[in-house]
């Protein structure tokens, strides 16, 4: 059973030094020339567990990064899905502040994360408030020392995302090789996978199966927006994406022991215009919608991500979850774990 709002410091171990692409649109992070032997949940030194680095929207808000989640399995093994604005600064939390020193300095509880371990990075979609953290992800961590390119997956317009930030911060860039002992080879690049209109597993290691499935928001079309499913060894956690109701979410979060989840308040979407509000329904899930899609996916624990409240209090959007819910529920902050 997982447990909500476990607070810890994250590895500080070097992670996936680069991968090799087996097909266009699926990478084996190791053993590439035939099946890969997975690793058994008894094999696992710690619990996989789910840290929400950002929990925002594209409303700017104190206390909320850009949406970013990351997926650490066996302590040293982290998978980044989207790269809002900021996220990076959750990561202070685990080295000073209220967040340090909440675990003992002990193999089970290494003390930190750095910007370096962030290597790989899956994106649901490219809104602006999902990738404008992209250029902090590829830059900040070349720059402490990370020493190969960030591998990336996600729908079609990534690579020109990836592409447009090398570009944009070629002055930024040139200095710096010009003036500091950092490497030469470019690890300050993104090598890219689009996922295409045909989605499934797109990553696979010794850790983790991750498959990408459809979602609806807006006026994406197939293939430009993704829920992500990880199988890893000791649970099975599903990312939606912003979505609004999905069947398809459904299917593929069928078994899943944390359901991370976008939302949008009932109560703030009822005090916009009418134009607005058939825009929201569209794109995003009322409270009512997550109760249903809870109650047939069952998860272990159902975690709102992405809140939208629409000028509701986080009180108001819980008491609508939990009046049409009964399951465990809980809204992310940034810089929670749960395991």
């Amino acid at each position: 059973m997982p447990t909500p709002l476990i607070r810890f410091c994250l590895p500080a171990l070097p992670l996936l030094a680069g991968l090799a692409l087996s097909s266009p649109s699926v990478a084996q992070g190791s053993n590439s020339d035939g099946p890969i032997e997975k690793v058994s949940a008894d094999a696992l030194e710690a619990p996989t567990r789910v840290v929400t680095l950002g929990t925002g929207t594209p409303n700017i808000l104190p206390d909320r990064a850009g949406t970013a989640t990351a997926v650490i399995v066996n302590r040293d093994e982290v998978y980044l899905f989207d790269a809002g604005a900021g996220f990076m600064e959750t990561l202070s939390q685990f080295q000073s502040g209220d967040k340090a020193g909440l675990f003992p300095d002990s193999p089970e509880y290494p003390t930190f994360m750095y910007p370096t371990f962030l290597d790989t990075l899956f994106l649901t979609h490219l809104d602006s408030d999902h990738v404008l953290g992209i250029p902090e992800l590829l830059l900040r961590g070349w720059v402490l020392e990370r020493t190969t390119p960030v591998q990336v997956w996600g729908p079609r317009g990534t690579r020109q995302i990836v592409d447009g930030v090398i570009e944009a911060y070629q002055p930024d860039i040139q200095h710096r090789l010009g003036s500091l002992p950092i490497g030469k080879e470019a690890p300050y690049t993104g090598v890219v996978t689009e996922i295409g209109s045909e989605p499934g597993v797109v990553y696979e290691d010794h850790y983790v199966t991750i498959s990408a499935f459809d979602v609806p928001h807006g006026s994406w079309e197939a293939g430009e927006a993704f829920g992500y499913r990880i199988e890893a060894p000791d649970k099975t956690i599903v990312i939606s994406g912003d979505t609004s109701y999905s069947e398809s979410l459904i299917e593929h979060a069928q078994g899943a022991n944390i359901l991370l989840h976008e939302v949008m308040s009932q109560s703030g979407l009822e005090s916009l215009p009418e134009q607005w509000q058939e825009y929201m329904l569209h794109a995003h899930t009322s409270p009512s919608q997550l109760a249903e899609v809870a109650r047939q996916v069952d998860p272990d624990l159902l975690v709102m991500i992405h809140p939208l409240l629409l000028g509701a209090s986080e009180q108001t959007l819980i008491d609508e979850i939990t009046a049409a819910y009964p399951g465990a529920v809980e809204l992310a902050d940034d810089g929670d774990v749960f395991e």
